[in-house]
């Protein structure tokens, strides 16, 4: 549970991303997963999930930038200390971005892993907005946004799992969201065989599939989100 004052922080910003929801957004923001000494799964080799995500982050935002689109990030550089999934979800509100990219990195399975929010989907956005559901309004696009990373992915002959589930912080944020997990590729049951998720070609080729999916999602017309004034209908 969160510390009441976090709460009520948290809350509070909702409530302004609501007030504001109808200016436009066009930023990209991109959430490289843990950090600081939380260093996330400990990967093959001695790796850091946090150095993984990082890494990755700052290729993904370089081809994003290269199909121009405008990038942010809630880290560039390792942090001092935690950054919890609540205080992410807070810069990434705050930033009121046309999209968010969580990212993960994991030794599990092959290619990549597209996830967007478990939640309950709606098409209405309260004028308070609970934290743990405040994705449910932007899931329709969220899953489109998905659905283009997923085919850019196939494109690129790269193994992709499109999926729904339960991914810290995604279920508070007010934008269409999804989180990449790159996992190792080829056969995982032959590690000789496998690329690893620290490979630069590798995570070039996932980050410039996504960006060209991230700009074709964008270029299409979204369904709009409609705020829920608590009229009585």
């Amino acid at each position: 549970m969160l510390p009441r004052r976090r709460h009520i922080a948290a809350l509070l910003l909702l409530v302004a991303t609501a007030t504001f929801a109808q200016q436009p957004r066009s930023t990209i923001l991109l959430d490289p997963a843990h950090g600081g000494p939380d260093s996330g799964a400990h990967l093959a080799n001695n790796v850091l999930e946090k150095d993984v995500t990082l890494a990755f982050a700052a290729r993904l935002r370089a081809s994003l930038t290269a199909a121009g689109l405008a990038v942010a990030t809630t880290r560039d550089i390792d942090p001092g200390t935690v950054m919890a999934a609540d205080l992410r979800a807070g810069i990434a509100n705050h930033a009121r971005p046309a999209a968010c990219i969580l990212i993960h990195a994991t030794d599990s399975g092959n290619g990549v892993h597209i996830i967007t929010s478990a939640l309950p989907a709606t098409n209405t956005q309260p004028r308070i907005i609970p934290w743990n559901t405040a994705q449910a309004a932007f899931i329709p696009q969220s899953l489109a946004l998905a659905n283009q990373a997923g085919a850019a992915l196939t494109r690129a002959n790269l193994p992709v799992l499109v999926e729904q589930a339960s991914v810290r912080p995604i279920d508070n944020l007010t934008c269409p969201a999804i989180a990449i997990e790159i996992a190792p590729l080829g056969n995982p049951s032959n590690p000789d065989e496998l690329t690893p998720v620290t490979d630069a070609a590798y995570q070039q080729r996932i980050a410039d599939a996504v960006a060209k999916a991230v700009a074709a999602w964008r270029s299409q017309p979204a369904a709009p989100v409609i705020e829920d004034t608590g009229a009585a209908q």
